[in-house]
């Protein structure tokens, strides 16, 4: 990285002035003035990956999602491949999966990082409601989202690559989003049990069958 720059996808996306990006997560869509910057698409091939693309279609960014992790790892790479020589950045919680506790809070470790200290910190507040992402070592924050009904406000400090903080802030809504779709099946399943339970009961009054004999 050049002194003073924070560049980790691309040197394009360093401005020497701060910006605000928009990010409209339902439509996958990120604006500065109002003026598409990126798209953010699920790949055809597999759930849990995600792809960003720039203003021409051009694939910046690849977010997969590891399978099987208790940190919510995710791998994001560059363009479209998924080649480890490839490999941006990880990302993976501080601590283990609580359902309990809401707030996302996660580490992002560059490629090259070979001393097993985080380089970016990522805190997300309880449903989304606002994020900070900073650099280890540095008091300062890198960028700054709050979330306006359902859309992303996104102040990033100059020389930062609001590429990479895209794709931070698209994780961050993917892990929200997983774990509320995992929260919903775990109360579908308890009502389908709880209502199996009924039937059963109610069939063995009808044949007369006492559970207490």
């Amino acid at each position: 990285m050049e002194t003073g720059i924070i560049s980790v996808i691309n040197t394009n996306y360093c401005k020497p002035h701060p910006i605000t990006i928009k990010i409209e997560t339902d439509k996958g869509v990120a604006y500065i003035n109002n003026e598409v910057i990126f798209r953010i698409k699920e790949s055809f091939s597999l759930k849990g990956r995600r792809v960003i693309y720039d203003v021409s279609g051009n694939h910046v960014s690849t977010l997969s999602k590891k399978i099987i992790s208790m940190h919510d790892r995710w791998e994001v790479f560059k363009g479209r491949s998924i080649d480890s020589s490839d490999l941006l950045f990880t990302v993976k919680r501080s601590t283990f999966f609580i359902p309990e506790k809401k707030n996302i809070d996660f580490n992002v470790y560059l490629a090259k990082n070979i001393k097993g200290v985080w380089d970016f910190k990522v805190c997300a507040g309880a449903e989304k409601k606002s994020c900070d992402i900073s650099a280890h070592g540095s008091s300062s924050l890198l960028a700054k989202m709050t979330n306006k009904e359902g859309c992303f406000e996104v102040e990033v400090q100059p020389n930062v690559d609001y590429g990479f903080v895209v794709a931070l802030l698209t994780i961050v809504d993917e892990i929200k989003y997983i774990e509320k779709k995992s929260t919903k099946k775990d109360e579908v399943k308890g009502a389908d049990t709880i209502a199996g339970a009924a039937r059963i009961a109610g069939a063995a009054l009808k044949l007369g069958v006492s559970y207490g004999e």
